[in-house]
């Protein structure tokens, strides 16, 4: 199938204008007016709202707050390209808009963005033939956090929906094929009742693929849906075809087809296991760790800007697990003066990343501390407090932070003694 969708796009090729050179549109977080160049950038809003088919939106890192505007354009907008500054700090756009981001223009790019959203359709939403998704996050509340289809490349993704009822990836549409690539996918959906991913054809005459590698899909009815209306159409189908991931339920209805749990040997079905719950980075102990497979669609970093190969082999999901090896640092922020009468002593320091601390008091055994740090101490003359920090990789500061302080023994009161006078 993919020899015939190249077939057809260099026929359409032959017969298409030349080319015209992209228009790029800049945005920036204080941007304003309409000009949108690189220097005089426009807000995002306005970048994206009014570009025309082949444009190229630049959006620049920051943090953007575009409240309650939907970020959109229809399907007579095609080969519109929306991007970060790929190797710099991904552009956040924090949206309330009920459609986060929306192309539904053939050949539409959007790459190297974090969308967080508090609205309640589509987090990002990219429906259309040929498109190309890749590095990017979206985490919101909404039924859908990334709407992806009908066909083209989508890769390097999380997708994280808490939505009842929701889908954290929808491939979802009826009339007409669509092959949809999927590599390296984190797609987690935590609300009740909700998938992973979903796949429905929903009419006749629809044939809806979607062709996964490196994929994690979690969901709480089901990791993966893939269902037909009306049931058992002799003209259309819906299949989910995943190798080297990672999910242990499915739900297929009325014809649908999902790669059965286990019935590929490079899948998996142990969960996966994550440092944390919001870029879903692996921890070293995860069975998704150099588990997954390269091949021509497989991306060359992850999210992260990390090289995609790290280790024996590609790791399986959004993530590519590089062990951390910089150790942590800590610095003091409060601390008592060097010559101190009072045999109370407070300190307060802080640590270069999340870390277990350790305070050392003179010669007494090492305690496990925190911020601020009291101690009182009876002893009068030099003290020392020695603070180590230990990373979640397990590196230890190699340069503690350490302060040394003398209590001074306290002022002798000279007694005067009033001469007596006699009467």
């Amino acid at each position: 199938m993919p020899g015939l969708v190249v077939g057809a796009l260099l026929t359409q090729a032959a017969v298409a204008p030349p080319a015209h050179a992209v228009v790029q549109r800049y945005a920036a977080p204080a941007g304003s007016g309409t000009a949108c160049t690189s220097t005089a950038p426009c807000a995002l809003a306005t970048a994206v709202n009014g570009a025309g088919s082949s444009s190229e939106v630049i959006v620049t890192p920051g943090t953007y707050e575009v409240g309650s505007t939907s970020l959109t354009r229809p399907s007579t907008v095609t080969n519109l390209n929306v991007h970060g500054v790929a190797g710099q700090p991904q552009p956040v756009i924090n949206t309330a808009a009920n459609i986060g981001l929306q192309l539904l223009g053939d050949g539409a790019r959007v790459a190297d963005l974090t969308i967080v959203q508090t609205g309640s359709q589509w987090g990002l939403n990219v429906f259309a033939a040929g498109i190309t998704v890749e590095r990017v996050a979206v985490r919101t509340v909404a039924q859908v956090a990334c709407g992806l289809g009908y066909s083209g490349l989508a890769r390097d993704l999380l997708c994280v929906t808490s939505s009842p009822n929701g889908a954290a990836v929808d491939d979802s549409w009826g009339g007409g094929t669509g092959d949809l690539i999927v590599r390296n996918l984190t797609a987690v959906a935590t609300g009740a009742g909700s998938y992973g991913i979903r796949a429905d054809a929903l009419s006749v005459n629809t044939n809806l693929d979607i062709h996964a590698r490196n994929v994690i899909a979690s969901g709480t009815l089901a990791d993966i849906r893939s269902t037909e209306t009306p049931v058992n159409d002799s003209t259309s189908e819906s299949d989910v075809i995943l190798a080297y991931s990672n999910y242990d339920s499915i739900e297929e209805g009325g014809g649908g087809n999902v790669s059965n749990v286990g019935s590929v040997s490079t899948n998996q079905t142990a969960p996966p296991v994550f440092a944390d719950t919001v870029g879903y980075h692996e921890a070293p102990t995860s069975p998704t760790v150099d588990k997954g497979t390269s091949d021509t669609a497989v991306g060359t970093s992850d999210l992260d800007g990390q090289p995609r190969k790290f280790g024996a082999a590609v790791d399986i999901g959004v993530d590519e697990f590089v062990p951390d090896t910089t150790p942590p640092d800590v610095a003091f922020d409060h601390t008592p003066k060097h010559r101190a009468r009072w045999h109370k002593a407070r300190f307060t320091f802080h640590a270069s990343e999340p870390v277990t601390i350790t305070c050392r008091v003179d010669k007494r055994a090492p305690v496990p501390c925190g911020s601020p740090f009291k101690v009182k101490l009876r002893k009068r003359g030099k003290h020392k407090l020695v603070v180590v920090a230990t990373d979640t990789s397990v590196n230890v500061d190699p340069t503690p932070a350490t302060y040394t302080w003398r209590i001074k023994p306290k002022k002798r009161h000279r007694h005067h003694h009033r001469p007596h006078h006699h009467h």
